[in-house]
This record gives C-alpha cells, sequence and structure tokens, in this order.
C-alpha cells in the first residue's frame, strides 16, 4: 500500500513538472520577437468611375466593373506570434472586363495583422490592415490606334481592410480594397487573398 502510494505521489509530481515545462516553453515562444514571410494571391472586383476623353469626340464615359490580380510578399517582424508588422511589395494586374484598357502596376505598402487566438490553436482569426502606393502604366488600346499602346507612369493609392483565418501555413482573408490612378480613375473592391506563411 505505502509503495502504491509513493508511486502515485511520484507520478502526480512527474506530470506537473510535465506541465511546468510545457508552460515555460508556451511562455517563451509568446514573448519572441522573429520573423515571418507571407506569400499572398489576390483577387478583387467592383464598381469604378473612370473618366476619359475618348480619342473620338470629347464625350465623358464612365465605365463600371472591373477585374484586379495580385501577388504579393510580405517581409514581417512577429511580437508574440500574435502582432506582425511588415513591409510587402509585388505586382498588380487590373482590367476593364473583358476589353481594354489593361494595366500592370508595382505595388509597395505597410501591414499590419493580428491574431486573435493563441498559436497553438488549429484555426486562428485574423485581422489584416495594409496601406501604401502603387505605380502603374497602362495599354490604353482602346484610345489609341496601337492596342500595345503605353500610357505615361501613373501614381496612387493601394490600401486594404481584411479579415479572415489561418490554419497552420494558409492563411485566407476576405474584405475591401480602395486604390486610385491618377487623378481620373480610382475603385472600391470587394477582394480575397489566399496565402502561405512561412
Amino acid at each position: 500500500m505505502a509503495l502504491f502510494v509513493q508511486n502515485l505521489f511520484a507520478q502526480e509530481k512527474m506530470q506537473g513538472e510535465e506541465q511546468k515545462s510545457d508552460t515555460i516553453i508556451i511562455e517563451k515562444n509568446r514573448n519572441e520577437i522573429a520573423y515571418k514571410l507571407i506569400l499572398e494571391y489576390g483577387l478583387s472586383t467592383g464598381i469604378k468611375h473612370y473618366y476619359y476623353k475618348w480619342k473620338y469626340g470629347e464625350e465623358m464615359r464612365t465605365v463600371y466593373s472591373g477585374l484586379g490580380v495580385s501577388l504579393t510578399a510580405i517581409n514581417n517582424i512577429a511580437f508574440n506570434n500574435r502582432f506582425l508588422l511588415g513591409i510587402g511589395g509585388g505586382i498588380e494586374y487590373r482590367s476593364i472586363v473583358i476589353v481594354f484598357p489593361m494595366e500592370l502596376s508595382g505595388i509597395c505598402f505597410l501591414n499590419f495583422r493580428y491574431y486573435f487566438h493563441k498559436p497553438e490553436k488549429v484555426v486562428i482569426p485574423m485581422l489584416n490592415i495594409a496601406i501604401g502606393g502603387r505605380m502603374g502604366k497602362v495599354f490604353d488600346g482602346v484610345m489609341a490606334d496601337n492596342p500595345w499602346h503605353l500610357s505615361e507612369t501613373r501614381y496612387g493609392i493601394y490600401s486594404t481592410l481584411g479579415a479572415g483565418f489561418k490554419v497552420k501555413l494558409f492563411s485566407l482573408q476576405g474584405g475591401i480594397l480602395f486604390w486610385t490612378k491618377g487623378n481620373n480613375l480610382f475603385g472600391v473592391d470587394a477582394m480575397v487573398k489566399a496565402g502561405l506563411n512561412f
């Protein structure tokens, strides 16, 4: 009987030490500052107002609906495995649906991401905010004799607000993309982004 009680106390002591060790490891991970890389592929579409003097006549027209495709890489510093602050860059293709003009842009932005749950959870909700700029050229074939004619370089704003979740390396978010180009084009799009988190 005494031996049984002694063994029972020994097992409880070992379990207590293991739990304490696990707690120390978790706390250590939470207090880490680490580098994180995020690769994201995005799609966006929405209604926009595009004012342009077309080649034939001086009529000002409004064009609706468009499609955007983006590929970005975000370099982050992670605090406590929950707060990520980073600088992102990439390319974006944008077009009026079916017809010209098409645009290819470079984008650069500051990115903030927050994970709501602890890192040891399987599904982790998140909030993501990005704000920066874009620089692009338009293949304005509708307005020119040469269908591959390039316009002058145009600058604008690139900003997103999204929410979603992360499961291990994979993340998915949806939200709003606000962008501008020059002084005659702006858009507020619905967007979805899928990413790999390293």
